[in-house]
């Protein structure tokens, strides 16, 4: 029987934080490059900087909460746990955004090409002991599936449809974690699911909807395609590429030979996924295509902002309320 890990994914101190930012992500900043777009700085302010010193000891207090629930919960079902501490872990993988070029030549997207942890990185991941490793070695397989069972949830058994809705996470059915999670969050679920929520997320999505819509992103982007199509490569679109390596990688990896692709084939890939990126980034270059994205990205969302002041103050609002 293969063995999941005990060690966790940590739940993090604003559960939804990834989901507010993404948007925000999708611009890559302003016309001056170390600038926050309107909406980041909307986040920001509302949310709390999520690389702050205090926002990563409130994760790390939560984290320390649930690992808690999850001992007591545990021991309620006749499991012994020991609650996990992930203060002590990190991962800093390199940011494309420090040197783009410098990362397309060797990453590429970062799809098939796996990123070597640094030096201090791997002696953390090396030191790392999982205290409740060893009880769990020395149980029978079916203790073990009992005992993950109780831990995580029933494993699910439903065939992956990429064409299929996303299931709705229910936290009831995910075992002592899910459990201990949802306790921690308080009331960010019924905050993702309230009307002041959903108006907010349609309406982001339609802005971002209008900012690849807008006549001079679709202007760049079409000489964008051409410089591509000069240098070999067929895309329509700067989204292209990275969907593809991410497919093609997939694909890789599905086959039925459980050692994986061959050397010769992964190195094809790669090598073609790094070519592309680097005449991604030099036609972006050329044709200045950040700087209009950000400069049309800034306009419409400063326009949204205007427009959407009610609904903002609302969401701002309502947030506030879910963590009391």
């Amino acid at each position: 029987m293969r063995r999941p890990s005990t060690r966790p994914v940590a739940v993090t101190a604003l559960g939804l934080s990834g989901v507010f930012l993404l948007s925000a992500c999708s611009g890559g900043g302003a016309p001056a490059a170390d600038e926050d777009s309107p909406l980041t700085a909307y986040y920001e302010e509302v949310y709390g900087d999520f690389q702050s010193d205090e926002q990563q000891k409130k994760m790390e207090e939560q984290q320390r909460k649930v690992e808690e629930l999850v001992a007591t919960c545990m021991s309620e079902q006749g499991f012994e746990y020991v609650p996990v501490d992930q203060s002590m872990t990190s991962w800093s993988s390199e940011n494309p955004t420090d040197d783009p070029e410098k990362y397309a030549a060797e990453y590429g997207y970062g799809m098939t090409i796996y990123q070597e942890p640094s030096a201090e990185e791997q002696a953390e991941m090396d030191a790392y002991v999982d205290p409740n490793q060893d009880y769990v070695d020395a149980m029978s397989e079916t203790e073990q599936t009992a005992y993950y069972t109780a831990l995580h949830g029933e494993m699910s058994t439903m065939e992956y449809d990429e064409d299929a809705e996303m299931p709705e996470y229910d936290p009831s059915t995910a075992g002592c974690y899910g459990s201990a999670q949802e306790e921690v969050s308080g009331g960010q679920q019924e905050l993702w699911e309230s009307e002041e929520m959903t108006a907010f997320n349609d309406a982001t999505t339609k802005l971002y909807e209008d900012v690849a819509r807008d006549p001079r992103l679709e202007e760049v982007t079409s000489k964008w395609a051409d410089c591509m199509a000069d240098a070999g490569f067929d895309y329509a679109t700067p989204e292209e590429p990275s969907e593809f390596f991410m497919n093609a990688s997939n694909d890789l990896y599905s086959g039925e030979n459980p050692e994986g692709p061959s050397e010769e084939d992964l190195t094809s890939l790669q090598d073609q996924e790094k070519d592309t990126a680097v005449a991604d980034y030099a036609c972006k270059t050329k044709v200045g295509y950040d700087k209009v994205q950000r400069t049309v990205q800034f306009d419409l969302e400063s326009a949204f902002m205007k427009d959407n002041k009610d609904m903002l103050d609302r969401v701002a609002a309502a947030y506030k309320e879910s963590q009391q």
